[in-house]
């Protein structure tokens, strides 16, 4: 299934489970044709089919409550009352099933809150928004320290009192291993560090470094976790820098780090 992106591995599981005739799954084209008959050829247990055609039917993407409910009440907005119960309730009658849809199409599958930090993007996805948002921030604050570092210490307590004292603590940590020398090219984190200083520019510049580590689905998953103002950015920033090389982005041993 290596030709299809991950967010369509959803989709092409429940294709193969929902099929078993190889001659239809032969007549689907593209990469989800393809990640469909990967799937398929691989052979299926009845009861992971089973599970995978459940999946597909529910009427709200799994672990729904692991998405910020801001990204809920959005997906709300301008339907009826009983679209609330019906997403809260997970379906009922066609009606409600059609509600609940409606109202969650754009959320991903929510992995569940298992990590309690960042250690590789799979633990980004499992842990909680304030975590997210700290690790992002953190990574900013990194790459924002490493950009100014050129210019001194001045710079540093400059920035410091628009985006906080974070920005200090990281130019103190930057110095020594596993920051020392593993951030990415200082020329690069000049171009991350190119936003306006508010209260998103830790985080947006920390999603920029971490892009290129991340794929469409957990692109996904990460912005879904946050608040939606907040995730939109994000989302927004890595995508945008998704195609940046992995080799100018700063190594998995600073991003794990602790603070």
């Amino acid at each position: 299934m290596s030709s299809a992106p991950p967010a369509a591995n959803v989709v092409a599981r429940a294709l193969a489970a929902a099929c078993g005739d190889p001659d239809v799954l032969a007549r689907l084209g593209g990469p989800l044709g393809e990640a469909a008959r990967a799937v398929g050829a691989a052979g299926i247990e009845r009861a992971t089919r089973i599970q995978w055609a459940a999946r597909a039917r529910a009427a709200v993407p799994a672990g729904l409550r692991g998405a910020h409910p801001s990204w809920i009440e959005a997906g709300l907005v301008g339907l009826p009352a009983r679209a609330r119960a019906s997403v809260a309730s997970g379906g009922g009658t066609e009606i409600d099933v059609w509600l609940a849809r409606w109202a969650t199409a754009t959320i991903p599958p929510m992995p569940a809150v298992t990590a309690a930090r960042v250690t590789s993007i799979d633990t980004a996805t499992r842990v909680d928004a304030a975590t997210l948002t700290r690790w992002l921030e953190d990574t900013g604050a990194d790459q924002l320290a490493l950009a100014l570092g050129a210019a001194g210490g001045r710079a540093v307590a400059l920035a410091a009192r628009v985006v906080g004292e974070r920005l200090t603590a990281a130019a103190a940590r930057i110095a020594l291993a596993p920051r020392l020398g593993a951030l990415g090219p200082t020329r690069v984190a000049i171009e991350r560090c190119r936003v306006v200083l508010d209260e998103r520019a830790l985080a947006r510049i920390g999603a920029r470094a971490v892009a290129p580590y991340v794929d469409r689905l957990a692109r996904l998953q990460l912005a879904h976790r946050l608040p939606r103002p907040l995730g939109l950015a994000i989302a927004g920033e890595l995508a945008a820098s998704a195609g940046a090389a992995a080799a100018d982005a700063p190594r998995w041993a600073a991003l794990a780090a602790p603070t």
